[in-house]
């Protein structure tokens, strides 16, 4: 009976260290669970939220009280309710045990909340489901400052990309009525379409009446480009503006000729220089 006795005692002892260790296991759960700087929630299927912690209703704007009497379907943007269907389904049927997403949240003033949650099965000896633990991440501010980023990116590209496209197809006022375009280097089919719009836009803003396009700095041209150059100076004359060609190397002579191109609205003459005596003589009439 004594040795008995003494094994109860010992199995008692055991008992007391396992209950102690679960009750200090079981604190440190819930100060986690508490003060953890994320929302979480533990959820049923069958009950829906069994506990959720302090920070998840500060994440949504709702008082606990308030919180118990939605769902996560509630909680979610519209748009974004079926964003996980699929996945949460495997995760039912044990296929995954976990998955990770974005996904939109309205708060309880209306506002959007920006989210990425992690979801995490809990299942039964048997394998089959029984809940789940949620993490929600409040990623708002994230999105924005990165919507911000690459809102300035995307303005430094298309401030780089005028800049280029002033560099590639300067338009010069040389006087009152009088554009100038001189072009250096390749003519490729996009740069011949931005030399059509910024002629356009020219002969609109500065009221010309006399434009001269000068190519003496373009050695090569292919017929679909010289093409494009002598549509955009017809162009320029359905503005009511004349315009003038000059510059013309032996190749691109060439390429028109064989073109057939309707040169005959335009003026074509050897020099920027003679194009502007050119202009300002007609101007001066």
């Amino acid at each position: 009976m004594r040795q008995r006795v003494k094994d109860l005692e010992k199995q008692l002892e055991v008992r007391a260290d396992e209950i102690a260790a679960a009750q200090e296991d079981a604190l440190r759960y819930r100060r986690y669970f508490n003060f953890a700087q994320i929302g979480m929630t533990v959820t049923s299927l069958g009950t829906g939220w069994i506990d959720f912690n302090q920070q998840l209703c500060e994440q949504l704007g709702y008082t606990p009280e308030e919180l118990r009497g939605t769902n996560w379907v509630d909680l979610t943007h519209p748009d974004d309710v079926s964003l996980d269907k699929d996945l949460f389904e495997k995760l039912v049927r044990g296929e995954i045990q976990r998955y990770s997403l974005d996904k939109r949240f309205l708060r309880k003033d209306g506002s959007i909340m920006y989210g990425n949650i992690l979801i995490q099965g809990v299942y039964r000896p048997d394998g089959s489901f029984d809940h789940i633990f949620g993490f929600l991440h409040d990623v708002t501010e994230r999105l924005q400052n990165e919507r911000e980023r690459l809102g300035l990116k995307q303005e430094i590209i298309d401030t780089q990309k005028k800049a280029l496209r002033e560099l590639s197809t300067p338009l010069i006022p040389v006087a009152k009525h009088v554009l100038v375009m001189p072009l250096v280097g390749t003519i490729d089919s996009v740069r011949a379409q931005a030399v059509l719009e910024t002629l356009l836009e020219g002969v609109t803003r500065y009221q010309a009446r006399m434009t001269i396009l000068d190519i003496t700095g373009v050695q090569v041209m292919d017929s679909e480009v010289t093409s494009a150059l002598v549509k955009a100076a017809q162009a320029v004359e359905l503005l009511g503006a004349q315009a003038i060609l000059t510059g013309i190397q032996p190749g691109i002579a060439k390429t028109l000729v064989e073109l057939d191109a309707e040169l005959s609205n335009v003026m074509t003459l050897s020099t920027v220089r003679e194009g502007i005596s050119y202009a300002l003589g007609r101007l001066h009439r």
